[in-house]
């Protein structure tokens, strides 16, 4: 309520799959064909956050990024070599991309620069810039087969 809509949820035994999911993502990723730039939701951003997300970059790093989307906002929390990604509230957020799913991905997959995408108008940043420079460097893609 109050929308007259059927949501669904995974079960835990459900969330146990996700392992199985991301192994996948990351055989698909090393693929000669695999595009970074094509369009994707903004649920699978942040799925793809979850997989990528290298923690032995990240170190000990501690920080909540934020993110805007549309109507949408989401947070990553990183701390203790993990990352949780979520909707949610991003008051406490260090840092806050804003722009769409496809603007973000070009700045942590694409090879775009946070400045370039901001002189677009494709993305804005608010909040520590070093922080969003350092955090767009977690997510590495798979060096690529044959």
């Amino acid at each position: 309520p109050p929308a007259s809509a059927q949501v669904y949820e995974l079960t835990a035994w459900g969330y146990e799959s996700e392992p199985i999911f991301q192994t996948l993502g990351r055989w698909a990723a090393r693929s000669p064909l695999h595009d970074p730039t094509l369009p994707f939701s903004a649920v699978s951003l942040f799925l793809s956050f979850r997989t990528m997300f290298d923690a032995a970059r990240a170190g000990d790093l501690a920080a909540t990024v934020g993110f805007v989307i549309g109507a949408h906002r989401y947070r990553v929390v990183i701390g203790g070599g993990r990352l949780t990604a979520e909707r949610g509230d991003i008051d406490a957020a260090d840092i806050v991309f804003t722009g769409s799913a496809p603007a973000i991905a070009a700045v942590v997959y694409g090879g775009q620069s946070i400045g370039q995408m901001q002189t677009a108008g494709a993305l804005e940043v608010a909040g520590d810039l070093a922080l969003a420079a350092r955090f767009v460097t977690l997510f590495p893609l798979p060096p690529k087969i044959g």
